[in-house]
């Protein structure tokens, strides 16, 4: 073999991996501008707007400021509206999200900045996959690369979440850094590798307050693997690198805010303490949730793996589950570094998603579950390596590459209402999950589009600052008698199910005639609804209707 096809085969994988990288970013693209802005983005961005223009990193209760920030830099050159505020310490990000996005419709610049916002977030899931890449190359190879990058592409909840402006992507990204990092520093063990650890593990701790478990995690990976070497030494590496990430963490409040100086003799940054509170509270207080039918409030701990099999392509999954199962056949040392490096801060994850009663989307996953593509892919290469006869490598194979690509067409086929994607036989989606595994507020336009001479009543859920008043021709629905409504009614589906599932229950009770970009049913009624006052309304809402009323059920 001459040196050109060496290394032509060398970099085939990577190629691959860069032309599908390519093709999900298009679709990415393409769905950061076709939808509206969703529940929690126009605060992520009035936030982001003060930190960089206001040196004010306490509006958004949630720390660290680092996302928000990051995905803010784009939205600077299409010169939003940043409404004035005498004080910006201290402000309620609720209030003032909603006069954000207030600001934003009335100067015509609401879809501009959406799609700026979403441009750094985008282009961190990509950054996922090549991270994940190297990850799987470090333990198996450049085969187990190209699995675990496609593991990740291959699934409409990352193409849907993923060009969204949040927290979920940028903490993946920064897990899988701390992971690769962590590969790199148990085969060889010097302090430049532990350096970069360090700054791996501060991308953690920096993207989402949830990153201290994988900070703490990896610190103690350090102190385990060196203590054969002597506690003094073991416990100077764990220092070294727990150093990096303190300073790091310092170093973005500070460029962030320099009056926060002042406080450089705390642990860590006030705001970062708030942060924690915060969560603390937040995630500790049951909210409404909705799955196949079942409305609770609080967490149950089933929600998470029924909704991975709603969300999440049956072939891909399957695909996880092989792989880590294979992982039992890697060699000894290497299923050490993977266990230590990869499983273990994606099960700590796991372990907290699954305590917390805030069921409102796997989404919350997403970071365990890029670690999981990556250990994943080791257990695949593993199963093929280890298969007896080349008869039976070459089915194993054939059936991997045939998952794959059914994996990778169910993303593809989700365009362009990824949000908004079930897996078969879960659907109609709207009435198997509702919030951000279905319909987050991302219809607006849509919903612009078709109110306009219909004058229907509504029920919209969506950011904070948009109202009915805002919706071509539209009625309040919430707080009206069934028996004063006639004509077209539009409703969120997250409305219908969980938010307002109580007011909204007459209405399951009753046939749509449509959805309006797979979150909003529409209604019309020839005449008001008969009252269902007195019955127990459905637990979920009904199949489309034959014809052009609603009638019920």
């Amino acid at each position: 073999m001459s040196g050109v096809t060496r290394t032509w085969v060398k970099w085939l994988p990577l190629a691959v991996l860069a032309v599908m990288t390519a093709g999900f970013v298009a679709l990415g693209v393409a769905e950061a501008r076709a939808d509206a802005p969703t529940f929690d983005e126009p605060v992520y961005v009035s936030a982001g707007l003060a930190a960089v223009l206001h040196h004010d990193v306490t509006l958004n209760d949630e720390h660290p400021p680092l996302p928000k920030v990051l995905a803010v830099l784009p939205v600077l050159f299409t010169h939003p509206v940043v409404p004035a505020n005498g004080r910006w310490s201290g402000n309620d990000e609720q209030s003032y999200g909603a006069r954000f996005v207030a600001a934003q419709l009335a100067a015509g610049k609401l879809r501009s900045v959406t799609f700026a916002s979403r441009l750094v977030p985008l282009a961190e899931t990509a950054g996922v996959t090549f991270v994940l890449f190297a990850v799987a190359n470090e333990l198996s190879g450049p085969v187990a690369g190209v699995l675990a990058g496609i593991l990740w592409l291959a699934s409409p909840l990352v193409l849907g979440i993923g060009h969204l402006d949040g927290t979920d992507v940028p903490f993946a990204l920064g897990a899988s850094l701390s992971s690769w990092a962590l590969v790199r520093w148990l085969r060889v063990r010097d302090t430049r590798t532990l350096m970069w650890l360090g700054f791996a593990l501060a991308a953690a701790a920096e993207t989402q307050v949830t990153g201290l478990l994988v900070v703490g995690s990896g610190l103690a990976v350090i102190v385990g693997a060196e203590w054969r070497s002597g506690v003094m030494r073991a416990l100077r590496q764990a220092a070294l690198a727990g150093l990096i990430v303190w300073a790091s963490v310092w170093a973005v409040y500070l460029v962030l805010d320099p009056a926060m100086l002042s406080q450089l003799p705390l642990l860590v940054p006030r705001p970062y303490l708030d942060g924690i509170g915060y969560l603390s509270v937040h995630d500790t207080t049951g909210s409404s949730a909705y799955i196949a039918g079942i409305a609770y409030t609080g967490g149950r701990w089933w929600y998470w793996p029924l909704s991975l099999a709603i969300k999440w392509p049956a072939a891909a999954l399957l695909l996880l589950v092989t792989g880590v199962l294979g992982c039992l056949r890697l060699p000894p040392d290497l299923r050490r570094r993977v266990g230590l490096a990869v499983v273990l801060p994606a099960a700590l994850i796991t372990g907290f998603t699954l305590t917390t009663p805030k069921d409102v989307g796997v989404r919350y996953l997403l970071p365990a579950l890029a670690l999981w593509a990556a250990a994943a892919a080791s257990g695949l290469v593993a199963v093929l390596g280890t298969a007896t006869g080349a008869w039976r490598r070459r089915l194993a194979g054939t059936a991997v590459a045939v998952m794959l690509g059914a994996a990778v067409v169910s993303t593809a086929g989700s365009f362009p209402r990824s949000i908004a994607w079930t897996a078969w036989p879960f659907r109609p989606g709207y009435a198997m999950v509702t919030d951000s595994n279905l319909d987050w507020g991302q219809g607006l336009y849509a919903l612009w589009s078709w109110s306009a001479g219909r004058n229907p009543w509504l029920a919209y859920f969506g950011p904070r600052g948009i109202s009915t008043a805002d919706i071509p021709g539209a009625r309040p629905l919430l707080g009206t008698a069934p028996a004063r409504v006639d004509g077209w009614v539009a409703v969120s589906v997250t409305a219908l199910n969980s938010a307002n599932r109580s007011s909204l229950g007459w209405l399951r009770a009753w046939c749509p005639v449509g959805i309006l970009d797979g979150t909003i049913l529409v209604y019309h009624f020839s005449r008001p609804p008969v009252s269902t006052s007195g019955q127990e309304p459905p637990s979920r809402p009904a199949p489309l209707c034959p014809g052009p009323w609603s009638s019920a059920r």
